[in-house]
């Protein structure tokens, strides 16, 4: 009990984080922000190594936690969204939808639609407000089922913490199935990278990464329809986990991946036009969105943006081909790896887009994982050089902090596993 009621001081001090950051203007005070997200990064990461040797105390302990977790994300809730305005563009896609109009092809910027505005969809970048929708089909119909219900961030949040909800107890259900140590929930339960982007952002990648956890739990119960279904629906929310698709081959049948791909096509058919899947901006995107990518960087002179894309999805495609054939499928690693290995080659690396690889974070063989999720928080420097007009430009140095440590985790990692007696997992 002893360690319980350190993890729990430590989870309580990443309360008064949260609490610190609803009371401060997070863009304005960016170093404060980075400092307390410093701290509360430090309190989860010895969570982490607390939880990895044995389970710390008895099942009511751990719920406690879990609650305690769970007034993280209403800390911020209230506050959102604090470092990113994707929310207003969500709103505004919904909008879009309630009054008729394919948001793939409407842009908020057109004088035309100067109607659907509101005070939050007023707040869209102007960059962003002359592009069409990005999202997936089902993250389309997300965003027109919470702007149905109430139109704002609030609203947007609360349903990623909803969604937030329903992942912890599957995530729990999954480790308790597979006869694991159901304390490893925390890693999830108590990110700081996820309670940000989800409670204090609105961001959609909460509600995908659920799809994916079921998909995942589905597949080790080796329930084939609901794997396929809900893998397809986290696609469907944005195309992260697309590179994840061996890990479902030959252990789904043939009949539930048709079935899945019906439901993809049904989900794109009310926005097709002519037989053809809409994309959106997603090509203005790879060509010219660059962010926190110094791997894309570096290969874009001398590739080409088509071959860096493409080479990313292969890699992730490959890491997973690797997995589907060496690794059980119900290994953290096989579902967490091939998503990393894809993600470092894309143009724009937003902390957001880490959160997919957050639930799987429960073996020691994705520590490094852990580690790039909780550095990338740092990578939000970037709205101090904003704020000083020399624009969105992310400074070499956080990138070099962010990935060095990245690589000495792992070096480290790989250290102890080569030491006499140790074993890694």
């Amino acid at each position: 009990m002893n360690m319980a009621k350190n993890i729990f001081t430590l989870g309580v001090v990443i309360l008064v984080v949260f609490l610190g950051v609803r009371l401060i203007d997070a863009r304005q005070e960016v170093g404060v922000f980075l400092g307390l997200m410093a701290i509360a990064s430090i309190a989860y990461l010895l969570v982490i190594w607390l939880v990895h040797s044995r389970e710390p105390g008895p099942t009511t302990a751990l719920i406690g936690c879990l609650l305690l977790g769970l007034m993280f994300r209403v800390a911020l809730v209230g506050a959102a969204p604090i470092l990113s305005d994707d929310a207003y563009r969500y709103i505004w896609d919904g909008r879009a939808q309630q009054h008729g109009l394919n948001p793939y092809e409407s842009v908020p910027n057109d004088p035309k639609l100067e109607f659907l505005h509101t005070e939050l969809t007023r707040r869209i970048h102007p960059t962003n407000a002359a592009l069409p929708a990005i999202y997936p089909p089902l993250a389309q119909r997300l965003f027109y089922g919470v702007t149905s219900i109430h139109q704002s961030v609030e609203a947007l949040a609360i349903a990623m913490v909803v969604a937030d909800v329903f992942l912890i107890i599957l995530l729990w259900r999954w480790l308790a199935a597979a006869g694991r140590n159901r304390w490893w929930v925390l890693a999830y339960a108590w990110h700081p990278l996820v309670v940000l982007e989800g409670a204090g952002g609105a961001h959609i990648d909460s509600f995908g990464t659920l799809l994916l956890v079921a998909s995942g739990f589905a597949l080790s119960r080796r329930r084939s329809l609901l794997a396929s279904v809900t893998f397809v629906g986290a696609i469907a929310i944005k195309f992260v986990p697309i590179v994840l698709v061996p890990l479902l081959w030959r252990r789904i049948r043939l009949v539930h991946a048709i079935a899945a791909a019906v439901v993809l096509v049904l989900l794109y058919l009310p926005f097709m036009r002519e037989g053809v899947l809409p994309v959106g901006s997603l090509g203005t995107y790879l060509s010219q969105w660059r962010f926190n990518a110094p791997i894309f960087r570096w290969l874009e002179p001398l590739l080409g943006v088509p071959s860096v894309v493409v080479a990313s999805l292969c890699l992730g495609l490959l890491t997973a081909g690797v997995a589907r054939w060496s690794m059980r499928r119900d290994d953290p690693c096989a579902w967490a790896w091939p998503i990393a290995a894809a993600v470092v080659f894309m143009p724009a690396i937003y902390p957001w887009y880490l959160v997919w690889l957050t639930p799987f974070l429960t073996v020691t063989g994705t520590f490094p994982l852990a580690i790039w999720t909780v550095t990338s928080i740092s990578t939000y420097a970037v709205w101090a050089s904003e704020l000083a007009g020399n624009g969105w430009n992310l400074p070499v140095s956080v990138e070099l902090f962010e990935y060095s440590c990245v690589v000495a985790s792992a070096v480290g990692i790989y250290w102890v596993s080569r030491s006499p007696g140790q074993v890694v997992r």
